[in-house]
């Protein structure tokens, strides 16, 4: 099942929440310009691995903290952080050519088999 275009709910749910809120909007963005996806030569393929833990390790920090009321303690392990932050990128929030790069990629194989893509 689908949840507004996201594998699960918990992935959809995260989104929603980091897109709503002006702080957590601007951090998301913030750990996005700081992380942006590395490039493997042998795999020929881009990966946002650091950008995907990073957002984890922020939104399980939010989740530990006693005013977090409004943030959803779910399930974080089911939450898809590839897919959040590529929402960042199709919804053009976040838009650079290297982001757009790793969109493009992970469009054209989502099943994340990328030592097989070409560019």
């Amino acid at each position: 099942m689908s949840y507004e275009g996201y594998e699960n709910w918990e992935t959809w749910n995260v989104s929603l929440q980091l897109s709503n809120d002006e702080g957590l909007y601007n951090t998301t963005i913030n750990i996005m310009k700081d992380n942006p996806p590395r490039y493997s030569k042998p795999a020929k393929a881009y990966f946002a691995d650091e950008a995907s833990e990073e957002l984890k390790d922020y939104y399980e920090e939010l989740l530990s903290q006693k005013n977090s009321s409004g943030l959803d303690n779910l399930t974080v392990s089911r939450v898809r952080w590839q897919e959040v932050l590529q929402g960042f990128v199709s919804d053009g929030i976040v838009y650079t050519p290297i982001w757009q790069k790793w969109a493009k990629q992970v469009y054209k194989n989502p099943t994340g088999n990328y030592a097989l893509w070409e560019s």
